[in-house]
């Protein structure tokens, strides 16, 4: 069994309760307020009652101005608590038989709210300054005479009052740091266990999608020596099916290099695909039996690489698509240097199937548009018009500078 928690005594438990139900009052909106009305009213209501050297109009503005500020010192903290303890001030120092229960509430309230509305110097100016008026209300003894224990008294309450506040204030940095440290953690949980689902994918990947990968590439490379009288061009297609399958196994290890080490922003098994790959992407494409033709338009130059392999992914996604949807299809690739962006497009016309993927579940168009929106630029996809399907992006990509070199 675990220890029990440590009790604090009664006097120190109520201190604790009472400070916390006026810090859980005054952080309600309508709390500063009510604690301000109640007090005023008090205040200017103990003008018939209170004996003093002050007359009464005076006694009351002055307890007024004692207490009303509080309902704006949340809003306003300096100047009222400077309001308030000007208008205390001038009660200890000349008139504290005028001085009302409610206005010494207000200054008391005033003076442990230093250290938790102020600043640190602000509020350690503010408890020393209440302590020299203190002082000076003992020089003016036939008009403000009070026993010297009632001085003892005031000057005890204002360092009772701040260490009050000092406390409310410690209680409420180390509840912040305490609730940004809990957020930390769990940050730390989630990433954990993003890193354990990520390593989760790469060994499905590596265990299943890998190793049906690698089988076909064995057999399309073993194929044509099983298969007597096989014709060139049957040898020529099962050649191209295993490079293209040892070109996904390749590729499919720079996504397990990726997963299992996320934040790198790249894999050092193998260099990522860049535009300059977007030739041997097409001859391939060609080789499979479509119709492909590419155009480039302006000033070409290096890009960032994180330009580069999304323009790729896009050219490569929407091939794939139009030779599964629109066999048969002539497809269009267009890509245009501009000046501050790169743009793409692929389109594709009629084939012998659906020209449109919108009916496939997989996830390659939506994959798309989030890399185009994690770098900033624009993604459409959809149907022409004219019975095609077209793919178009915008990539923000650096102008040119000196000392770039045409491809």
């Amino acid at each position: 069994m675990g220890s029990a928690a440590p009790r604090t005594s009664w006097p120190g438990a109520l201190v604790e309760r009472a400070l916390a139900f006026i810090a859980a009052d005054f952080r309600r909106p309508t709390g500063p307020v009510f604690a301000a009305a109640v007090l005023a009213v008090a205040a200017v209501a103990a003008r018939s009652t209170q004996a003093g050297p002050l007359d009464g109009s005076l006694a009351a503005l002055l307890g007024f101005l004692a207490t009303a500020p509080i309902a704006i010192m949340r809003r306003f903290p300096g100047p009222a608590i400077g309001l308030v303890l000007a208008a205390s001030s001038v009660f200890v120092v000349f008139a504290r038989l005028s001085w009302s229960a409610a206005a010494v509430a207000g200054w008391l309230f005033s003076v442990a709210a230093c250290p938790v509305l102020l600043r640190r110097r602000q509020a350690i100016l503010a408890l020393a300054a209440m302590e020299v008026v203190v002082l000076l209300g003992t020089l003016n003894l036939r008009a403000n005479a009070t026993p010297w224990d009632a001085t003892a008294a005031e000057a005890l309450a204002v360092i009772v009052a701040w260490g009050a506040g000092e406390l409310l204030r410690a209680r409420r940095q180390a509840a912040i740091e305490q609730a940004a440290a809990a957020a930390q953690l769990r940050q730390l949980s989630e990433r954990d266990a993003a890193a354990r689902e990520r390593a989760s994918i790469a060994r499905e990947l590596h265990d299943v999608v890998a190793h049906h990968v690698s089988m076909i590439a064995v057999r399309a490379a073993t194929a044509p020596y099983a298969i007597t009288g096989l014709p060139d061009p049957g040898r020529e297609a099962f050649d191209e099916i295993a490079e293209e399958a040892r070109t996904a196994l390749t590729e499919l290890r720079v996504v397990l290099g990726v997963l299992r080490a996320p934040g790198s922003g790249r894999s050092d098994t193998a260099p990522q695909p860049r535009l300059a790959d977007l030739d041997e992407l097409l001859s391939r494409t060609e080789r499979a039996g479509m119709d492909v033709t590419m155009t480039v338009t302006g000033r070409q130059r290096s890009l960032p690489a994180s330009v580069e392999l999304c323009c790729y992914r896009i050219v490569q996604e929407a091939l794939t698509n139009a030779g599964r949807h629109a066999p048969g299809s002539t497809v269009r690739v267009e890509v245009d240097y501009g000046e501050a962006a790169l743009g793409v497009r692929v389109s594709n016309g009629h084939g012998t199937g659906p020209v449109s993927p919108a009916g496939s579940s997989g996830y390659g168009l939506t994959g798309l548009r989030e890399r185009v929106e994690m770098l900033r630029g624009e993604f459409r996809a959809g149907p022409d018009g004219d019975g095609g399907f077209d793919v178009t992006a915008l990539l923000p990509a650096a102008p040119a500078v000196a000392g770039d070199e045409p491809r």
